[in-house]
């Protein structure tokens, strides 16, 4: 059991980093679409539609948990469904929250680097903390307070390492680095992004406590409802104006390209600005990706490993515990950061990197701190190690009868 746990935690691992790669490698891509001018490949810029891609892959968790099941019925089990008086639509809200946060963090995501993208995500505990504070009404205990201060000075420092001029900083590496236009912009809107997960994370705890929901169950609903919310924002954002000034960088590369063939009747400005001139286009990002191979790549690979992820999440509270689960969400930006290193997606100015580190490590320890992964545990030991030493100076074990009660035991039972 705990073998098929730790493969089911890679999976997870795995799954989770290529899901935010593929995202990102589609920001980076280009090609042409509904423009039809074949000798300009443009660079691909679609975050509305990149969340249809998204929820696809949420909503065929829906699939597989009634494919769990009918596969518990045929067994003979009982198979694990939501209590009495469960509605489908009561994850509407929490649908349209993940609609929203989705679409800002992949907008943020293609404004930035990928790897302060996965970091600047962990600022969803300390809006979390805040929301379940006022609307739940739960206490802050030491150890929370202090995991949201360094999480905070974690946030800070990934920040400087957008906005700070480096030693080493040069026009030339700031223009060879075209993938993150805007990091300043793409860490704000990702920090707005987890407030509204934050939301979204309250409003699923409350009918997930009530109703007993299976998780597969609720990722599931969600990614139905959100496909249907995102089919029809991307609708509305079609006749919504593009800002001038993402329609001026691409018509700047358009005349800045010398392969591009003028004397194709559709590769003129006003074809291009009319076919741009829109918030999203839906059509103009699928005709992209349809000619593109690495699009296609990148596509594919964010609906499965979204779906596989998530499943694999679910999983991995099951077979180990939701501490495992949250762990392995906090490494896979290592892999993240790594692969962005090894493709070039990240400045590689050493102290501009040494920032970006001491953010993650205050980042990983705070979030540590907060689940109470550290602290608690540690003192734990200590007090075992010295109540358990005897007389002869060898380790015994503690009587729990003896009616001591123990800062481990006050530990032990506010972890269980």
């Amino acid at each position: 059991m705990i073998k098929w746990g730790l493969v089911l935690a890679l999976i997870m691992m795995i799954t989770g980093t290529i899901n935010t790669i593929s995202a990102k490698f589609a920001d980076v891509s280009a090609s042409y679409g509904a423009d039809k001018c074949e000798s300009f490949r443009r660079t691909f810029y679609h975050p509305f539609f990149q969340a249809i891609l998204m929820f696809i892959g949420e909503s065929g968790c829906l699939v597989v948990y009634h494919l769990t099941v009918v596969v518990a019925k045929r067994k003979g089990e009982e198979p694990q469904v939501a209590g009495e008086g469960f509605k489908p639509y009561f994850l509407l809200v929490p649908a349209l929250c993940d609609l929203t946060a989705t679409s800002m963090l992949y907008l943020g995501l293609s404004l930035t680097y990928a790897s302060v993208a996965q970091m600047m995500r962990g600022a969803v505990i300390i809006f979390t903390g805040l929301l379940a504070r006022v609307a739940l009404k739960q206490r802050f205990e030491r150890h929370n307070v202090l995991g949201m201060f360094i999480i905070v000075i974690g946030l800070i420092y990934v920040g400087l390492s957008q906005t700070l001029h480096f030693p080493g900083d040069s026009a030339a590496a700031a223009a060879g680095n075209k993938d993150a236009r805007s990091p300043m912009i793409g860490s704000v809107l990702i920090l707005a992004a987890q407030l509204i997960v934050a939301i979204q994370m309250i409003t699923e705890q409350k009918y997930i406590s009530q109703y007993d929901v299976p998780a597969l169950q609720v990722v599931g609903w969600e990614g139905t409802w959100g496909l249907i919310s995102s089919l029809l924002l991307n609708l509305i954002f079609y006749y919504i104006p593009q800002f001038p000034q993402q329609i001026s960088s691409v018509i700047s590369d358009f005349n800045q390209d010398a392969s591009v063939n003028m004397s194709d009747p559709y590769c003129n400005e006003s074809n291009i600005k009319d076919v741009l001139n829109h918030l999203e286009n839906p059509i103009d990002g699928l005709l992209q990706v349809i000619h593109s191979k690495q699009l296609i790549l990148a596509s594919v690979g964010l609906i499965l490993s979204i779906a596989v992820f998530n499943w694999s999440g679910v999983s991995v509270t099951t077979y180990l515990n939701a501490t495992t689960r949250m762990i392995i969400d906090s490494l896979r930006t290592i892999l993240v950061w790594g692969f962005g290193l090894c493709v070039g997606w990240e400045n590689t100015n050493p102290r501009r990197i040494g920032y970006e580190l001491a953010g993650f490590v205050l980042l990983l320890m705070g979030t540590f701190i907060y689940k109470d992964i550290i602290i608690a545990p540690a003192l734990l030991k200590v007090e075992q190690w010295w109540l358990t030493r005897g007389r002869d100076g060898h380790e015994t074990l503690i009587n729990p009868e003896d009616g001591s009660a123990s800062l481990g035991t006050s530990i032990q039972a506010r972890r269980q």
